[in-house]
């Protein structure tokens, strides 16, 4: 099998096209149902040969032939052109990316290398030069890459004109408020016909009206003038008059002038031929042409075969016909001119007659077509039709299933040559909805950057669902016009998907995507995480209906991140996703958000330094009360009014001294049940009161007594046990985190941060607590001071760190780095 694609020769040139490597070969490639159009520049060129892939000499060297090879996107292909005459060649295209890859030898007569197509799809023409002179052009046709897209393209691109037509029917409804009523939904060309029908109606009065009423305009022209009856001479008439110049015949003056009886004199002449009369017949001659092609492509896609296209056809001829009409209208017949570019007047904007007339040209241009005419879209790479097709079938779907109409005024702008969607790659579109308590935004092509990022984040689409009261929560859409299809591929995720580059890049978004607060402090302060999901759009159908059991959607309801077939007839799965997400809750939403594991635990530590710990001691026959505890489930103490923490205790932890355990430490905790307050005779124990009996005991309810993993060690200064008599206080947080006694004086997280940044610096420092309080649950502060030197520091909540140094004011530092420089410099 050849690898041969196509050749041309001229007597200057010789043109050769192969594929760039053997292994992009496919039986396909040999079809020539492609394009190859050559078309002559230079007269004097003469062919000498074309060679095409399965025809005959005689057929493929015939110019009207345009029959070629397929060429296909992502596909390499080598090029050489090479001159026959010693003589400089040249290929130019409208796409310099297209030639990046050719290099010219030899002065430039030789030039060769490859050429890719990328994602283009459709047709492409090429300039062939010799010597700074045209030679000829060929017109080649691009096809997706996989045979199994080929149709896709036609059918999105149909599928994209029903959407756009919907979608100017209503923009023309609601801003110009036609009192015409049609199904926007499914909008059909007899509907359009209709609309366009009635707004000639509008036209018609517009035109007439103006017929009656004409605003002319005034233009200075020469004109033959006898000359008894010249008013106003100027330079130009009276150097004729003495040239004896002019027209008829001669005669003496009075004073011996020999004149002709007729001379030029500049006038003031009234016209009709003004700007706006021009600026209407061209626009009356835009919309009659456009109705015949629109009655030409009608005919030639069979429409006369069924009673709906004739009546089509009909309704086109009629609207025709009437356009003719307006065009002899007398003002209209009579601008002879074109209006200049640019071209705006108060006439049409305001004046009676004039002003209908412009606005019902306006949206007769903007409804006539809506595929390559007023309302246009690059469509020629595919990928990028995917895209744009992705986006408005998404405001489709968001539109319907939270039952609100399209914001169509945000798709849409007004051109001089009609409507133009705002869909274009490197500019971020929104539409905005609303619903209940939350505001939805659909984005096209969002950019996301600032000082939070490294590299700015593209995504395709995002739907971000602002709840009243919850943070923002973002749903990101991937549409990749690509498809895997090898069987490792799908037995690995159970179905054709997206390249896997694809699915990590939903989860390089979901990392990557920050809003900055706005807030002073940590990471996790200044900026938050807000994608909450991500989802890969490919172009797949689900014929077999398997896709339900493939990783790609039972991860995307698992993870968050996932993949979903979406074409024109297979958008179940992206609606019923869809309904989905947007029947959740605000809270629902925010719980399917996966937490970062740290971040959990760091809400964990303040949860933790919330709740009051009171460290018990046992009496002298230590194990028989820690057995008893065990067995009744409850701790007593004398009640101390002047301790409002008593009732606040949230544990109950035990501290095991040295005739249990060597050392000492606090070995058990449990939870707080309930409290009541008893004398202590009320209280049952084995042993007997040592104080009063009447004495008020605060009597804790406790859960099941449990020993701790780690148990919190009395080694004392220079690892001797120091005596623990008494009962202290601390925070679950001090429990859970502290390793040795004298650290449960820390109780909340900014404590517990400057300690170990300060042992992580090799800082030497004593720890000193302060009486028990109770503190505001909303604003927890420290009870320990940091001693070292000349140096006291204390947490004091929202204000930060109080640092006392000998013979220095006061002052307090949020900045836990600065404290620790302060730590650090009095050593």
């Amino acid at each position: 099998m050849t690898n041969k694609i196509f050749r041309i020769k001229t007597e200057q040139t010789h043109l050769s096209l192969n594929l760039a490597s053997r292994s992009e070969l496919d039986p396909e490639l040999t079809r020539s149902e492609g394009r190859l159009a050559i078309s002559l520049v230079n007269e004097a060129t003469k062919l000498i040969e074309i060679w095409r892939p399965g025809l005959p000499v005689e057929i493929a060297n015939n110019l009207e032939v345009q029959v070629g090879p397929r060429l296909y996107e992502e596909t390499s292909y080598n090029l050489l052109l090479r001159s026959t005459n010693q003589r400089p060649v040249e290929l130019r295209h409208r796409d310099p990316i297209i030639l990046r890859g050719l290099n010219a030898e030899e002065d430039g007569r030789i030039l060769h290398g490859t050429i890719n197509f990328h994602s283009q799809i459709g047709r492409s023409r090429f300039s062939i030069y010799v010597e700074g002179k045209a030679e000829y052009d060929f017109e080649i046709e691009v096809f997706p890459s996989k045979l199994d897209y080929a149709a896709d393209y036609n059918i999105l691109l149909a599928d994209l004109q029903e959407i756009l037509a919907g979608l100017v029917l209503e923009y023309l409804r609601s801003t110009f408020k036609l009192g015409f009523a049609t199904d926007s939904q499914n909008p059909t060309k007899l509907e359009w016909i209709l609309l366009l029908r009635h707004v000639v109606d509008d036209l018609e009065r517009g035109l007439h009206y103006i017929e009656q009423h004409p605003h002319h305009g005034l233009r200075r022209e020469r004109l033959l003038t006898r000359i008894e009856k010249l008013r106003r001479p100027d330079a130009t008439t009276s150097r004729m008059a003495a040239q004896g110049k002019g027209h008829g015949p001669k005669s003496k003056t009075a004073s011996g002038l020999v004149l002709h009886s007729r001379l030029p004199e500049l006038r003031t002449q009234i016209t009709w031929d003004t700007p706006e009369h021009c600026w209407l017949a061209s626009q009356l001659t835009r919309i009659r042409r456009t109705l015949a092609e629109i009655h030409s492509e009608e005919r030639k896609s069979g429409a006369q075969r069924n009673p709906r296209g004739r009546r089509i056809l009909e309704e086109i001829t009629q609207l025709e016909t009437r356009i003719a009409a307006l065009q002899r209208l007398a003002p209209i017949a009579l601008a002879k001119g074109s209006a200049p570019a640019g071209f705006s007047s108060l006439t049409l904007q305001a004046q009676a007659g004039y002003r209908e007339a412009s606005q019902a040209c306006l949206i007769l241009l903007q409804g006539l077509r809506v595929d390559g005419g007023p309302v246009g879209l690059s469509v020629k790479d595919i990928h990028r039709l995917y895209e744009y097709w992705c986006y408005l079938t998404l405001v489709h779907l968001v539109a319907r299933i939270i039952g609100q109409k399209i914001p169509v005024r945000e798709l849409f702008s007004i051109t001089q040559n009609g409507l133009r969607v705002r869909l274009q790659r490197g500019t971020a579109r929104t539409i905005n909805f609303s619903k209940d308590d939350r505001s939805l935004e659909l984005a096209y092509n969002p950019k996301y950057s600032g000082d939070a990022f490294i590299h700015a984040q593209e995504p395709d689409v995002v739907l971000t669902l602002q709840y009243s009261g919850l943070s923002t929560m973002r749903l990101v859409f991937d549409a990749k016009y690509r498809i895997e299809t090898s069987p490792g591929y799908v037995k690995e995720f159970g179905s054709p998907g997206p390249p896997q580059a694809t699915i990590d890049a939903l989860h390089r978004y979901r990392d990557a995507i920050l809003d900055e607060t706005g807030q002073d402090g940590p990471r996790s302060k200044a900026l938050k995480r807000t994608v909450v999901e991500g989802v890969a759009l490919f172009p797949y159908v689900d014929v077999e209906d398997r896709f339900r059991s493939s990783n790609l959607w039972l991860k995307l309801e698992k993870v968050g991140i996932g993949a979903i077939p979406f074409l024109p007839s297979e958008t179940r799965y992206v609606e019923e996703w869809l309904r989905t997400v947007l029947k959740r809750e605000g809270w629902e939403t925010a719980e399917s958000t996966i937490p970062y594991a740290s971040l959990e635990q760091l809400r964990a530590w303040q949860e933790a330094e919330k709740e009051l710990v009171f460290v018990g001691t046992l009496r002298r026959k230590a194990r028989e009360h820690l057995d008893w505890i065990k067995s009744r489930r409850c701790y007593y103490t004398p009640l101390t009014p002047r301790r409002p923490r008593q009732f606040a205790a949230r544990w109950v932890a035990i501290y095991s001294p040295r005739s249990i355990r060597t050392p000492g430490a606090v070995t058990h905790w449990a939870a707080v049940k309930n409290f009541d307050l008893k004398k202590r005779h009320e209280i049952d124990t084995p042993w007997l009161p040592r104080g009063r009996p009447d004495e008020p005991h605060m009597v804790y309810k406790l859960d099941e007594v449990c020993e701790l993993e780690r148990p919190i060690e009395n080694p004392g200064r220079s690892k001797l046990a120091k005596c623990y008599s008494t009962n202290r206080w601390t925070s679950r947080l001090g429990i859970e985190k502290a390793s040795e006694l004298r650290e449960l004086c820390l109780e909340t997280c900014m404590e517990w941060r400057l300690h170990e940044q300060l042992r992580a610096v090799n800082v030497d420092f004593t720890l000193k607590p302060v009486a028990v309080k109770l503190q505001d649950q909303n604003e927890r502060r420290g009870r320990t001071w940091f001693v070292r030197k000349h140096l006291r520091v204390r947490y004091t909540g929202e204000v930060g760190f109080l640092i006392r140094r000998t013979e220095l004011r006061d002052e307090f530092r949020s900045d836990l780095q600065e404290v620790v420089d302060r730590f650090v410099s009095q050593t």
